[in-house]
């Protein structure tokens, strides 16, 4: 078997999304899903193995740095990111020189390997142009940019665990009980549409991850991130035109990058049920 891994396809989506970082409000790119394919080898006992993964970043060949993706294209004032050196350490593989391995963990999706999340209010300026005033924002105190809360500013996350163990040293039974979860937090989740009232849309958005939060969990520390960044829009920005639509926007981007998270649980999970049924059988 021919097999690859998700490196390649990973830095395609986090281009994408860094290229948006510092944009308008509205912007809502449509992430792509992932493509990966981890590879495995044959041993003695003709099982399937994982081979080891250790894959440069070609991003960065490997220096752990890169232009500054938040601030390269925009004028924002302040970056957290890069300090105002233009450098910062690398999105795709988080500084660290070599890739992370598909089936252990991925390049965080809601700050994309960057640590820090944009700001709901001011989209990381740090203020506002009210009728042609400038006013500074209060929901990030100026500094445009907040740590990233899903991944607590390590730019990575991990996948699914089942009783501490990743997908990829599952068994079959278990790597389908898991993915019956995951689907069906994927299904609910690609239809949530968030609701006027911002509390009823947490509680509904938490409600469609219930199954699989035990597996996963970001789901719990990115939505006490979402709630943080609701709560810093609704406190400073209630008197602003476009209120409720700034509101939405984040459940959308949120929910976005949720289905995103999911789909590579399931294609990792996919490919180690391939293996692990293929072990078994022997």
């Amino acid at each position: 078997m021919k097999a690859g891994n998700g490196s390649k396809f990973l830095f395609v989506v986090l281009a994408l999304l860094a290229a948006f970082v510092g944009v308008a409000a509205q912007a809502r790119p449509k992430i792509p899903p992932p493509e990966f394919n981890r590879e495995w080898e044959l041993d003695a006992a003709g099982l399937r193995q994982w081979k080891p993964f250790s894959e440069a970043c070609a991003e960065c060949k490997s220096t752990k740095v890169q232009i500054c993706e938040h601030c390269k294209n925009s004028e924002v004032p302040i970056c957290l990111e890069c300090d105002g050196k233009k450098r910062a350490p690398c999105r795709v593989c988080g500084g660290k020189e070599k890739l992370p391995d598909p089936l252990v963990e991925l390049a965080c999706p809601y700050c994309t390997g960057s640590s820090w999340y944009a700001c709901g209010l001011c989209n990381s300026f740090g203020f506002m142009n009210i009728d042609s005033v400038q006013t500074k924002c209060g929901a990030c105190k100026q500094k445009g940019l907040l740590k990233c809360g899903a991944c607590n500013g390590t730019r990575r996350v991990d996948t699914a665990r089942v009783a501490k163990k990743h997908v990829g040293e599952l068994g079959s039974k278990e790597l389908k009980e898991l993915l019956v979860r995951l689907r069906e937090a994927q299904g609910a989740l690609e239809k949530f549409e968030p609701e006027s009232n911002p509390s009823k849309s947490a509680k509904l958005f938490a409600k469609v991850l219930e199954p699989a939060e035990k597996d996963l969990k970001v789901l719990k520390t990115m939505q006490t991130m979402l709630d943080d960044v609701l709560k810093g829009v609704k406190a400073y920005g209630a008197g602003y035109s476009g209120f409720e639509e700034r509101l939405k926007q984040q459940f959308f981007l949120f929910k976005d990058r949720t289905v995103f998270l999911l789909q590579h649980q399931i294609r990792a999970a996919e490919q180690a049920l391939l293996r692990a049924e293929f072990n078994e059988s022997k």
